[in-house]
């Protein structure tokens, strides 16, 4: 028995699909056929590049749409569900991510941040010193 297709699995020409984001023109929820599948193999087994010439009965053929803007109509159920997780997992990141930005402003002493902080403290003071001499003071 064939094993059912899952969200990453690639389409097939003639296969209906669904769309799960608005692209150049067909709004989301519209439903076409995979009129042609172009792109690269995955690198060192990587993911693929997939792109997808998809023909809408009302919105006619849309080119370069990417696998993760379709989905079967069957699982389109589990494709809102990534999408609301992949949307969570963002917002968490960003989060963490300001909160890590926030701790380490704290615990920076003030005048120590920026391009001074890369340098090391001997080359700045070798500067400081001569640029004194140059000047005069």
């Amino acid at each position: 028995m064939a094993k059912a297709p899952d969200l990453d699995t690639p389409f097939r020409t003639g296969e209906t699909v669904l769309l799960g984001r608005a692209v150049r023109g067909a709004p989301e929820g519209a439903v076409g056929n995979v009129k042609l599948i172009n792109g690269l193999d995955g690198y060192n087994g990587g993911k693929p590049w997939l792109r997808y010439w998809v023909n809408f009965s009302k919105h006619g053929l849309v080119g370069q749409v990417t696998h993760a803007d379709l989905a079967r109509p069957f699982q389109y159920g589990l494709w809102l569900d990534r999408e609301e997780a992949d949307a969570k997992a963002a917002l968490h990141a960003d989060e963490a991510a300001m909160e890590t930005e926030t701790t380490d402003a704290a615990e920076t002493p003030a005048g120590d941040g920026g391009v001074a902080s890369l340098i090391p403290a001997d080359l700045l003071e070798r500067s400081r010193a001569a640029k004194a001499r140059l000047l005069g003071s």
